[in-house]
């Protein structure tokens, strides 16, 4: 039985078929932007092994059927999901915040 005009789709499951890695700076305003949950907000942060949105859980708080855990990022830019095992995070936003107000307080 031969499938003509299908596509395959690499699923990562194989390290042959993985994902490419994604490095996020999200000290960089534009990059906070551009990946989001996949409900579209900004404001997920990493645990051990997914994204946590606290917009997600606000709306789950208030009756929404929504879930704050998610195991893929959104790039806006690109038009498609990026599993969160492929996501390097070279700087996060929670670190850059305390560098700043180490710094203020240096002044």
């Amino acid at each position: 039985m031969s499938v003509t005009g299908t596509t395959l789709a690499a699923d990562g499951s194989s390290p042959d078929d993985r994902h490419q890695t994604v490095r996020i700076d999200r000290s960089n305003a534009v990059e906070r932007y551009r990946y989001v949950c996949p409900n579209g907000h900004t404001d997920w942060d990493r645990t051990n092994n997914h994204v946590w949105c606290r917009s997600c859980r606000q709306q789950a708080e208030n009756g929404d059927d929504v879930h704050p855990e998610h195991w893929e990022i959104y790039d806006k830019k690109l038009d498609k999901e990026i599993p969160w095992d492929a996501v390097e995070l070279v700087a996060d936003r929670g670190n850059w915040s305390a560098q700043r107000r180490r710094h203020r307080a240096t002044r």
